[in-house]
Order: structure tokens, then C-alpha cells, then sequence
């Protein structure tokens, strides 16, 4: 086996959890790949989907319990200075703000699968009072809503390629024509 692998398997769920929080603290390192290969290796048995779960819900909580403290603390100028590391700053904060305005507690469920959403939307949830249980029940419920949306199309990949192993190869074919 593979040594990369066989460090995964040993250590996944580990992983799984300082990926997703570091990625949800800002540094850009997209987990998504991760929860798919996490998927994937579930579809095999070789790890266990909730424990995936779990690991990528706590470091999100984390992460996005720190923003949110910090959104209470400093206000907007913290979404101002994450929006001003993307390539539309002054658009970032109308965008984000309006919708999470708009939508409360609900952005917080669809905030992971939005770019630029999920990095702002602790903060801003902290900036415009929202109570701290209320953040942690609709971020966690969304949190858990992407993890296992893309956990399970890896599943869904991986269960095809145990049972077809050149799945692959036509999935390429396919995609280059």
C-alpha cells in the first residue's frame, strides 16, 4: 500500500479536522478534495463516514466560532479585510452582507457550498448580534450539510469504481471528448 494512503487511513480523521479548520480559518487550501477522498475511501470501508463528519463539524466549529467572536468584537472592518484578499472588495461586503441580511440564520446552512460565503459568514453573524447558540445550530446544520453532500458523491464515485474499475478510464475518455 501506498505510504501516503496508509498514512491517511491511520491518521484521516485527524486530517480531516486541522484541514477543515485551517481552511476555515482562512488559509486557502480547499478541503473539498479531502471530504471526496474521504468518501471514496468510505465507499471501501476503509474509513467511517460519521467519524468524517464529526472531524470535519468540529473544525469548522472552530474556525468559524473564532470568526464569529471576532465579527462580535471588531465589526465589519473584519469582513471588510477578509473582502479586500478577493478580487472584488467593495463588491465582497455588499454581496455577503445583503444576502446574509436578507437570509439570517438560513445563509448559514447554504454559506459552505457559496464561495466567499462560507469564509464571511461566521463574522458577519457575529457582527449583526446573532445569539451564539443560534450561529452553532444553523452552522453546524450547514457545516453538516456540505460534509455530507460531498462526502457522499465520493462514496458514490467509489462504490462505482469498486464495482468497475475501469469506470475510471471512461470517465476520462468521456470528459476529453
Amino acid at each position: 500500500m501506498p505510504i501516503a494512503l496508509d498514512f491517511f487511513l491511520k491518521y484521516g480523521y485527524a486530517i480531516v479536522l486541522l484541514w477543515v479548520l485551517t481552511e476555515q480559518l482562512g488559509i486557502p487550501i480547499p478541503s473539498t478534495p479531502l471530504l471526496l477522498t474521504a468518501g471514496t475511501l468510505g465507499a471501501t470501508h476503509q474509513l467511517n463516514l460519521p467519524l468524517v463528519w464529526a472531524a470535519a463539524l468540529v473544525g469548522s466549529l472552530i474556525a468559524d466560532t473564532v470568526w464569529y467572536i471576532f465579527g462580535q468584537r471588531y465589526g465589519s472592518a473584519v469582513v471588510r479585510l477578509m473582502c479586500r484578499l478577493s478580487l472584488e472588495s467593495s463588491a465582497c461586503v455588499r454581496k455577503t452582507e445583503g444576502y446574509f441580511t436578507q437570509r439570517g440564520a438560513a445563509a448559514l446552512l447554504v454559506a459552505k457550498f457559496i464561495p466567499g460565503l462560507g469564509a464571511v459568514a461566521a463574522p458577519i453573524a457575529g457582527q449583526l448580534g446573532m445569539g451564539f447558540g443560534k450561529f452553532l445550530l444553523f452552522d453546524a446544520g450547514g457545516v453538516l450539510l456540505w460534509a455530507v453532500t460531498v462526502t457522499l458523491g465520493g462514496y458514490f464515485f467509489g462504490d462505482i469504481l469498486r464495482h468497475n474499475p475501469g469506470a475510471l478510464s471512461w470517465t476520462l475518455h468521456f470528459f476529453g471528448v
